[in-house]
């Protein structure tokens, strides 16, 4: 007999059932793409399609695959629909691997599948809508929450939590909180302060309600350091370039702003991943080290 093959959780059938397992996950958020922002259920009715009403059988629904077969379209009238559909199926299935491949089977992997999921919502809603549902932000702060009390577990309050110092008349009194916490007031109060600024510029609302409460969850999951510094910079320079994209190919479509929504989400999926590495390799050309305290995710 020959000997047994290990599996890891990176053996390649262990990371297809994995892509398998994400894929149908996007097919769910596929649902809640076009079912939330018209205030739908998202769990009834079954999944149907989008012109004759017909629901969708099993055949249907096979994630991407479904789509190759039938060649985009409708199998039974014919109706062709959009490629968002694999292609939402396809990166969620990518981002379920490398979040395991990158944090292994942990919770903080979970998290980031949690909180990547909600993202890619986001990145669409956002973009058709010019809303975010406040369901998604509230699940990443929830996620971030879980994610520290773990972390506080772990380490202890004294060493976990950030805390400042003051010493009177010979005693040292002490005032601590999880980074969670502080980075969820940082987070969506720097996105408050830069909303107020830009209405008393501009006189009118510059910054939506959602990207304030979107900025307050990845500020909680990023933590109060340079992650969420670089993911802040980051998400403004994508959206000065594709702003200045769209003005001179004159693709805005008769808006009046381009949703940031968006583009917040595009960099959070990446700094979730990778965002201790990235951090300091952008901060160290404006001459920052990387002393400034990372994320938690």
């Amino acid at each position: 007999m020959p000997p047994s093959l290990p599996l890891t959780y990176q053996h390649p059938i262990i990371l297809l059932f994995v892509f398998a397992f994400g894929a149908t996950t996007g097919s769910f958020l596929n649902v809640c793409i076009f079912r939330m922002p018209e205030r739908e259920s998202v769990i009834r009715p079954p999944s149907r399609c989008g012109s004759c009403g017909t629901r969708l059988g099993v055949v249907d629904l096979i994630p991407v695959l479904s789509a190759l077969i039938f060649w985009f379209r409708c199998r039974h009238c014919g109706h062709r629909y959009s490629w968002q559909y694999p292609f939402v199926e396809a990166l969620t299935g990518a981002y379920f691997v490398l979040a395991l491949v990158t944090f292994g089977p942990s919770l903080r992997a979970l998290v980031t599948i949690l909180a990547g999921c909600c993202l890619i919502v986001i990145f669409f809603i956002d973009l058709r809508h010019l809303i975010i549902p406040n369901e998604l932000p509230a699940a990443i702060l929830l996620g971030a929450f879980v994610l520290d009390g773990e972390y506080l577990y772990q380490v202890g309050w004294t060493q976990g939590a950030v805390r400042w110092g003051e010493q009177v008349a010979g005693q040292a009194y002490w005032v601590g909180l999880p980074r969670s916490v502080l980075g969820m007031v940082l987070g969506g109060g720097l996105f408050l302060f830069i909303a107020w600024g830009a209405s008393l510029i501009w006189r009118k609302e510059a910054m939506g309600g959602g990207d304030i409460k979107l900025a307050a969850a990845m500020g909680a999951l990023l933590g109060p350091g340079y992650v969420f510094l670089v993911y802040f910079i980051l998400s403004v320079c994508l959206g000065a370039v594709v702003g200045i994209i769209l003005r001179l190919l004159r693709l805005k479509g008769g808006r009046e702003h381009i949703p940031f929504g968006p583009m917040m989400a595009v960099v959070g999926l990446v700094m979730l991943l990778w965002g201790d590495a990235i951090a300091p390799l952008i901060m160290s050309l404006y001459g920052a080290g990387s002393g400034g305290g990372g994320g938690q995710v």
